[in-house]
């Protein structure tokens, strides 16, 4: 072989490697924003001691180690001040409880009180994470809400749902958010949605909770999910509701807007929405989660194409900033200034594009995503029942 040929083709097999790289690169991006996978536990940290509370023996105090670094996930953050729940390994199934407020703390560690609700109480050395969700199991048993659990048929499959039928003709219908999100995210807020006089439907969708998935499998952010959500609508209209709030979380609040965009003439009338979280533009979203794993930044638009042709999603048109200039219903907004997936400027730029009058928008500084409940539950709860109450009085 020549020097002059080695010199031609040298650069270009390292241009061929690059671009397999690259590819690769991408396809872990587009895998990890499209392809559900099974949540299950995903530890932070183990526990270093457990012992039972001398102040209340119904309950355990455990020291907890305090995260180290700058970047601490939001499930880590064992000092979270606020109302948590705690899930960890019991034999190879997931147990879980609910914190107490932060006893002690040194320069390492934590000392939190817990009150085991599912499974064997926990053992020192046992992998555990924080729980936002707080609440896990349904209606009756956390809250004594009775409930019917029923199947939704949906465009693609069989939708789950717990169904709390009130009199009259209103409903509110709280929806969930991706991956981790089920209808237990619900739960925290289900007292005071219940306590309005509706009907709640707390709705699931395709690849999510007990529902069936979609045929391809993957995550479409809205674009197919929020048929499923007006199929739920559907489902309520034909047990003669004819009114109904949104409630939602994270993706759902995606789902919620894009159903309203394609509201059928004979749905519900739609009086109100709220957003917790919302999932504003997957697009940047994903930018920022890729500038947070230290990848490549190039590589959010490379994997962002890559699912782009893998779904036939056209992601750009999930951005809901386009659709908050279109609103016409009172809109509630919960966003946290430390979410750490979903910017808050995002949100900030959604809040300023709703027309005038229609907007309460309630921005705490801590809490990290989906955490508006848990860093101000009194506040949360007090801002929704009289949002609620007042749209089912229109």
């Amino acid at each position: 072989m020549t020097g002059t040929l080695l010199a031609l083709l040298v650069p270009l097999a390292l241009l061929a490697l690059g671009a397999l790289v690259a590819y690769r690169v991408a396809d872990r991006v587009a895998r990890s924003l499209l392809v559900p996978e099974p949540y299950g536990l995903q530890p932070e940290f183990t526990l270093r001691s457990v012992a039972t509370d001398p102040d209340d023996t119904t309950r355990l105090r455990l020291v907890l180690p305090l995260p180290s670094g700058s970047h601490v996930p939001q499930f880590a953050r064992v000092d979270a001040e606020g109302r948590y729940g705690l899930l960890w390994d019991d034999d190879g199934a997931i147990g879980h409880g609910r914190l107490g407020p932060v006893l002690a703390r040194d320069a390492q560690h934590v000392t939190r009180s817990l009150a085991p609700v599912s499974g064997a109480p926990p053992r020192p050395g046992a992998p555990a994470r924080l729980d936002v969700t707080v609440y896990r199991r349904d209606p009756l048993r956390d809250h004594d809400l009775p409930f019917d659990e029923v199947r939704i048929d949906g465009p693609v499959g069989e939708l789950a749902a717990w169904w709390l039928e009130r009199p009259g003709d209103a409903a509110v219908v709280m929806v969930h958010g991706r991956r981790r999100g089920e209808r237990n995210e619900a739960l925290r807020a289900l007292p005071v949605i219940a306590a309005s006089g509706a009907s709640v439907l707390v709705s699931s969708y395709r690849n999510h909770d007990s529902s069936d998935p979609s045929p391809d499998g993957l995550f479409h952010y809205g674009a197919g999910e929020a048929d499923d959500l007006l199929a739920a609508l559907a489902w309520l209209r034909a047990r003669d509701v004819a009114r109904v709030v949104l409630v939602t979380y994270s993706m759902g609040g995606a789902l919620a807007l894009l159903a309203r965009e394609r509201w059928p003439a004979d749905a519900p009338r739609l009086l109100a929405i709220t957003l917790d979280a919302p999932l504003v533009d997957p697009r940047e979203v994903l930018r920022q989660g890729v500038r947070r794993s230290g990848l490549p930044a190039a590589a959010a638009d490379l994997g962002l194409r890559l699912a782009s042709r893998r779904t036939g999603v056209d992601f750009g048109a999930l951005d809901l900033r386009r659709l908050a200039p279109t609103l016409d219903v009172p809109l509630l907004l919960h966003a946290t200034a430390q979410d750490g997936t979903i910017p808050v400027a995002l949100v900030d730029d959604f809040a300023a594009r709703v027309p005038p009058g229609l907007l309460s928008y309630r921005r705490l500084e801590r809490g990290d995503h989906v955490e508006a409940w848990n860093v101000d539950p009194r506040g949360y709860e007090a801002a929704l029942g009289t949002f609620v109450a007042g749209a089912l009085a229109r």
